[in-house]
């Protein structure tokens, strides 16, 4: 086949660097931007190596495009089921920025007109493709800490970007489904049985509703802003519980200032029935010590391969293998359905939260 001809849904921070990476490629073209911000389509287009990519603001003007192959998705999270669908529906090849949707309705439509439509739908769940993460589900894989039966992520760091879509749970989901569906789906991969059910505590510290709340986030471009109308939490506590009794805990803070300048930045963190531990530090670094094993080992992992410019762990993996998918018509490692897995404890988690209860994932796939 020739060229992967593809087109790109909003260029904003996630977007602008998904088009700057999938440039790169040799065996895809850059045909088509779509992004009413002149000023992120100005800055995307000034990084491209080799597209010439035609523009657009509307991305109805690209669904009947016979030189339009795939497309990838980074709009607000309550446009994915609108424009997702839209172009699954026209044959197209989605690239869906996570999480898949903030509502669970919204998710299984796309889910469903993907497999209806025959198209490859993968899901920017970037930590799947990270050399890092895939190293530690190897050593789970080989039995290095027996059953991994405690898991825990510290996901201390700064606010979400300047954008008022982010701080409406209504468009949102809220602050757990739009940032934690990565790490819910690392504790899915690594335990490796399904989630039963979430017990949540959360609320508002410092990002209060009907507050002056001025928002700065250290890796957007976009400038300062205050944001008053704020439904989302910024901190949380949240315990998963597994079908083989395993269990996982993530802490979630969202009011650092500038952001995490601790060395070990994000933490996740593995215990397995051996007595064994596994952590990883800040997207870079694994330690592993007890068990069978009583040596202490660290591994520095390469974390630049994966990626481009200094981008998230994994960046770049994952857009080879979404090409490498339509060319094989393989599955992505990343699927819908994985996404629908990591989707569903959030939404349990952003429940248990406003309801002060432990909610049941059936409950929310009645």
């Amino acid at each position: 086949m020739g060229k992967l001809r593809m087109g790109f849904i909003g260029v904003g921070d996630m977007g602008s660097h998904h088009c700057i990476g999938f440039d790169l490629l040799d065996g895809v073209e850059v045909k088509y931007i779509c992004d009413m911000n002149e000023a992120n389509v100005a800055r995307t287009l000034a990084e491209l190596k080799h597209g010439q990519p035609a523009v657009c603001a509307d991305y109805r003007e690209l669904l009947d495009k016979d030189d339009l192959d795939a497309v990838v998705v980074s709009v607000p999270n309550y446009k994915h089921r609108e424009v997702a669908v839209a172009f699954l529906e026209a044959g197209k090849h989605v690239f869906l920025e996570k999480p898949v949707a903030h509502t669970l309705a919204d998710c299984d439509a796309i889910i469903e007109a993907a497999a209806k439509h025959e198209r490859v739908l993968q899901i920017g769940l970037v930590y799947r493709y990270s050399n890092l993460y895939r190293r530690m589900a190897k050593e789970v894989g080989n039995g290095r800490l027996g059953g991994v039966k405690l898991m825990w992520c510290k996901e201390f760091r700064d606010p979400f970007p300047p954008a008022d879509w982010f701080y409406d749970k209504d468009k949102s989901g809220g602050a757990i489904v739009e940032k934690d569906c990565h790490h819910f789906d690392i504790f899915n991969w690594m335990i490796g049985a399904n989630p039963v059910r979430v017990f949540a505590s959360g609320g508002q510290h410092v990002m209060k509703q009907g507050e002056r709340n001025l928002i700065t986030n250290s890796y957007t471009h976009y400038p300062a802003k205050t944001i008053t109308d704020t439904s989302i939490v910024d901190h949380a506590f949240i315990t998963i519980d597994y079908d083989n009794g395993s269990k996982a805990n993530l802490g979630l803070c969202m009011y650092l200032k500038p952001k995490n300048l601790m060395g070990e930045g994000l933490e996740i963190g593995l215990i397995g029935d051996n007595g064994g531990q596994m952590v990883a530090r800040n997207d870079k670094v694994i330690d592993i010590a007890g068990g069978t094993d009583f040596t202490r080992e660290r591994l520095d992992m390469d974390v630049t391969s994966d990626s481009i410019l200094g981008g998230h762990t994994g960046g770049q993996t994952q857009r080879i293998e979404f090409v490498r998918c339509i060319a094989e018509g393989e599955r992505p490692f990343a699927s819908g359905e994985v996404g629908r897995s990591a989707l569903l404890i959030a939404l349990a988690a952003e429940k248990s939260i406003a309801e002060e209860r432990y909610v049941y994932l059936e409950e929310l796939a009645k």
